[in-house]
């Protein structure tokens, strides 16, 4: 497997929470959009298994650390054998283990988009 973010390894700890959650969602994302082409979509999934691995390295994720674990299972599983329509539950999961990254994608109510 390709390493897609040797630079990214020794400041990933410095990114809050929230942006590190939704980093490995916006792979999942791209992934989901890219699931017509086997290659990217393999890509895709390689970067978030390896923005999983450093969010797991990160002890303020310690306390969801199982949750982690298993989402990375999950998405090895997703590798291995292709199934995009899953991967939009594996990343609402994943962003919900953070309340700020939650309350960040959560549609707003009508009355406050004006």
């Amino acid at each position: 497997m390709t390493r897609w973010h040797a630079s990214l390894a020794g400041r990933f700890g410095a990114f809050p929470k929230h942006q590190q959650i939704l980093m490995v969602a916006n792979e999942l994302n791209r992934a989901s959009n890219l699931r017509d082409n086997a290659r990217e979509y393999a890509h895709a999934l390689e970067r978030a298994l390896e923005l999983l691995d450093l969010l797991c390295a990160d002890p303020r994720w310690k306390p969801a650390l199982r949750e982690l674990r298993r989402g990375r299972e999950v998405l090895a599983a997703l590798y291995l054998n292709p199934q995009p329509l899953l991967l939009p539950i594996l990343q609402r999961t994943l962003i919900q283990l953070d309340a700020q990254a939650w309350k960040m994608l959560l549609p707003r109510p009508k009355s406050a988009q004006k």
